[in-house]
């Protein structure tokens, strides 16, 4: 069983970690290319000009492998996240992000002060992008850089097409160096804000918010964040791994800005995959790259995250990294059951400052 699941991992590693485009996303690139050459005419003749803005997300760097995300809207972050579409599909649906497909985005990171390095991709039928790229680590790396995010056309039948104007939003990207004494990999749906999965995934609310646009309101549980800033001083590395889908990135990344949680890798997931696939690579490839780290697991009962912790330390060369999993127990949920001695079940935030304190101060 160990064996399956390393092998499944190791062969699915390439330059993107999504599957490839379906058989529709060459019909959407053909419908996308008149779409853009129509407004390109309307640009030429200075009736119409598009705005589109491109999100970066905070990556991550390993020894190994880089990571990098954006994602492409259409529209300034300031219409995405007010619920004010463009398009009239858009309108009547405010819930419903507006992507934007095959537009080609080039990355500049930089790992010292003479070593830039640069890839030019495909948000393709997606609207996103998520690269995972092998670049190594130099010998000295600094602890954050910045990814720099250039738009270079839409991509269509005819070629590539610059068009519009772009308001561009970089990120930074972290560096898993020897700098780094932990990683604290975290959900964040149920860990560290409130989802009230019970109302929110009602029929009412769900049609309440695609019509009227204000599904996307997150409140952090008290005290996590200035819990998590905490350990973000202790040389800690708090990557946030969550199924929340990539269209929803604005908002999820303004919940982290404004409730001050520090800063780090965020992954989340392409609704594509499922969730217990998402967040089983996602951390078997951080884990993958850990070498000296402590590394804690913190997930909720209102998931699958015990299930997908266990199964990740059952895999062998991941499994004795991890030092604790951590899970809270979200009221209303099964009561679960440890079956490991670093299994620990937590209500109050007292409860997991001291299991983490535990790990950390040995």
């Amino acid at each position: 069983m160990k064996s399956r699941y390393s092998k499944e991992f190791r062969s699915s590693i390439r330059l993107s970690e999504l599957p490839r485009p379906k058989w529709w996303a060459h019909w959407i690139r053909f419908f996308k290319s008149f779409e853009v050459c129509f407004f390109k005419v309307l640009e030429i003749l200075a009736l119409y000009r598009s705005q589109k803005s491109i999100l970066a997300i905070p990556t991550l760097a390993t020894p190994g492998f880089t990571s990098l995300q954006a994602v492409v809207f259409n529209g300034t972050q300031e219409e995405v996240l007010g619920f004010k579409p463009r398009r009239l599909f858009h309108r009547i649906l405010r819930g419903i992000p507006d992507l934007e497909f095959f537009e080609r985005v080039k990355f500049q990171v930089s790992f010292s002060e003479n070593n830039l390095r640069t890839i030019e991709a495909s948000s393709e039928a997606r609207g996103f992008l998520h690269l995972q790229m092998p670049w190594q680590l130099p010998e000295t790396s600094p602890r954050v850089s910045w990814v720099r995010i250039q738009p270079t056309g839409v991509e269509t039948i005819f070629g590539k097409v610059k068009i519009g104007d772009y308001q561009l939003l970089s990120a930074p990207v972290f560096f898993l160096n020897e700098k780094i004494d932990s990683v604290i990999i975290s959900d964040i749906d149920d860990t560290i804000k409130d989802s009230n999965v019970a109302k929110s995934t009602s029929f009412y609310s769900i049609l309440n918010g695609l019509l009227k646009g204000h599904y996307y309101q997150y409140e952090a549980i008290e005290g996590m964040a200035e819990f998590y800033q905490s350990l973000a001083r202790q040389n800690s590395m708090i990557v946030y791994v969550t199924s929340t889908p990539y269209e929803l990135a604005p908002f999820l990344l303004k919940f982290l800005r404004d409730r001050q949680f520090p800063e780090g890798p965020v992954f989340m997931r392409w609704l594509g995959y499922g969730r217990f696939g998402h967040k089983w690579r996602t951390i078997n490839r951080v884990l993958s790259q850990v070498s000296h780290q402590k590394c804690i697991l913190i997930g909720d009962s209102g998931e699958q995250d015990l299930q997908i912790y266990r199964r990740i330390c059952e895999t062998a060369d991941y499994g004795e990294k991890v030092k604790k999993i951590l899970i809270r127990h979200v009221p209303g949920t099964p009561i679960q059951k440890a079956v490991n001695k670093r299994e620990i079940f937590y209500s109050e935030l007292s409860e997991l400052k001291q299991e983490i304190e535990s790990v950390l101060k040995y």
